[in-house]
């Protein structure tokens, strides 16, 4: 036998001895009964909004721009939840603005504009980020608010996946 043979051959028994190791311990804790659920301790399933909730938290780098929502609601003196109903709806933000307190659209994004420049202030002085990190955000903001605010909810299953399907 050769010693790529030999090598591999070596490579594959750890492989197994890794991974089958913890098969071992959750099969030995399994017929001790350790890992037998109580009928008392099973939940129910999550309301669907429950869900959005905790698959965002679970994945937090998809929520990055729902930390907008906070600020919004704020402005328009609505709870968050209140307004990720009226969002999920069809609105955008813009028109939600328009019906809470009658402003237009760049009136809107001036005041999360502010709202937001202020946080970045805070985090120039917390020492989280340099003055010429605070500006280069600050220059982009009024764009992507307005972006952010323009955006309508789509159901996912309304979504298309590049390349999922391809129609040829």
């Amino acid at each position: 036998m050769n010693n790529f043979n030999k090598t591999l051959l070596a490579a594959a028994l750890s492989c197994i001895l890794y991974h089958g190791g913890g098969s071992f311990v959750d099969t030995a804790n399994a017929a001790s009964g350790s890992l037998m659920v109580a009928p008392a301790e099973v939940t129910p399933p999550a309301e669907s909004g429950e869900r959005d909730e905790i698959r965002h938290k679970r994945h937090g780098h998809h929520g990055r721009k729902f930390v907008l929502f906070k600020d919004t609601a704020a402005l328009l003196d609505m709870t968050e939840k209140d307004l990720k109903n009226e969002w999920k709806k069809g609105k955008s933000l813009q028109q939600i603005a328009k019906e809470k307190k009658n402003w237009d659209a760049d009136v809107f994004v001036q005041k999360l504009t502010a709202v937001q420049s202020a946080k970045l202030d805070n985090a120039v002085k917390a020492g989280k980020m340099t003055q010429q990190q605070a500006d280069m955000l600050k220059k982009k903001l009024p764009g992507s608010l307005k972006r952010f605010t323009q955006h309508k909810y789509e159901p996912k299953q309304n979504r298309r996946l590049p390349a999922a399907h391809s129609e040829i």
